[in-house]
């Protein structure tokens, strides 16, 4: 019984789907930074760089979640 729990695969549908708009949002806003970055807009750099850091911790807890849930 318990080793069945421990052989089930982490990317599910949902990990998948998360993973995939996580990485979409990601593409998309480090291509904003290289923009604003071509402009000389260091704020704005800096702020999106910080936001895909964000994004990227919510990921990470997304699946850390659904990982504590599987045991």
């Amino acid at each position: 019984m318990e080793k069945e729990k421990t052989q089930k695969t982490l990317f599910t549908s949902q990990v998948i789907a998360v993973l995939i708009a996580g990485l979409a949002i990601c593409i998309f806003l480090f291509y904003e930074m290289m923009k604003f970055a071509d402009d000389g807009n260091l704020t704005l750099v800096i702020l999106i760089s910080v936001s895909i850091s964000i994004v990227a911790v919510f990921i990470i807890k997304y699946i850390k979640r659904q990982q504590i849930k599987r045991i």
